[in-house]
């Protein structure tokens, strides 16, 4: 089982397997791993078996106190093992300790020719900012090098079976509170076609339109990047981790009235966690 922890200096070897931009000696990784501390963080990903899979650090950007917010990202992920989800549970790993160390932005720079680091990359929602001419050497070559950034936001993700009613409900109203101070999702794990209608009218009253909402189903990657995960009170599988279960009774086939008290509160409990974020 893949698991993402702290990089170890033992590690150090099968870090520098997996570098594949130029070869490193030992002294040159030594020298690297000098600027790695708690908050310039080292992971790894291994199934505690075997060597590592992979790894992501951040580095320092600039020395400077005024990008003191800012990381630059390294992800490597082996040859063997692309494409297996190593580089997504890494880089959302890496993203959460980014959250809890002070860091605001995370800047990164690719081979314009990396169409798959670039994807992995866009799925976690960095921009490309620019493309730099002939800026790196490869295989003895100048090569054009892509500059992507993502500003950092607390990630939310609700979830409850059919995404029809009560995670739809966090959703709406965390977005009302937080605009885009949020990256904020919802899904169910069980698919379903359109959001419950007792759910829809009584938020309408609120002042809320969520007719035009889909329920989606739970996606890992989703999953992966969300420094909260929020289940709704229902039972439901496939989640990798739950940070919390807010109890909240099923609104499907309720009262008009029923429906409305279950609004209310999870309209309180989205008030209780934009404080607790912290971001107002």
């Amino acid at each position: 089982m893949l698991r993402i922890r702290r990089a170890e200096a033992a590690d150090l070897d099968g870090i520098r397997r997996i570098f594949n931009d130029s070869p490193k000696d030992a002294d040159e990784m030594a020298a690297w791993w000098s600027e790695h501390d708690q908050r310039f963080a080292v992971l790894v990903a291994d199934d505690a078996s075997g060597p590592i899979a992979g790894w992501a650090a951040l580095n320092p950007y600039s020395h400077r106190c005024a990008y003191r917010g800012v990381a630059d990202l390294s992800v490597y992920v082996a040859r063997d093992v692309r494409g297996t989800g190593v580089g997504s549970a890494l880089l959302g790993a890496l993203e959460r300790h980014a959250k809890g160390h002070e860091f605001h932005k995370i800047v990164l720079f690719t081979f314009s020719g990396n169409a798959i680091g670039q994807g992995l990359y866009r799925k976690f929602g960095y921009r490309e900012v620019g493309v730099f001419r002939e800026q790196g050497i490869l295989d003895d070559a100048f090569m054009d090098v892509m500059a992507m950034e993502k500003i950092l936001k607390p990630a939310v993700l609700f979830v409850c079976r059919h995404n029809t009613g009560r995670s739809q409900m966090a959703e709406a109203y965390l977005r009302c509170f937080l605009g885009d101070r949020v990256d904020v999702a919802s899904a169910g794990t069980i698919a379903a076609d359109v959001p419950d209608p007792g759910v829809v009218a009584v938020m309408a009253e609120d002042g809320i339109d969520i007719g035009a909402a889909r329920p989606k189903l739970l996606d890992a990657g989703v999953a992966q990047r969300a420094d909260r995960i929020i289940t709704m009170g229902c039972d439901v599988e496939g989640v990798a981790r739950i940070d919390e279960d807010w109890g909240l009774p099923d609104p499907k086939g309720q009262p008009v009235g029923v429906v409305r008290a279950i609004r209310d509160l999870t309209k309180t409990k989205v008030r209780a966690l934009v404080e607790d974020l912290n971001l107002r």
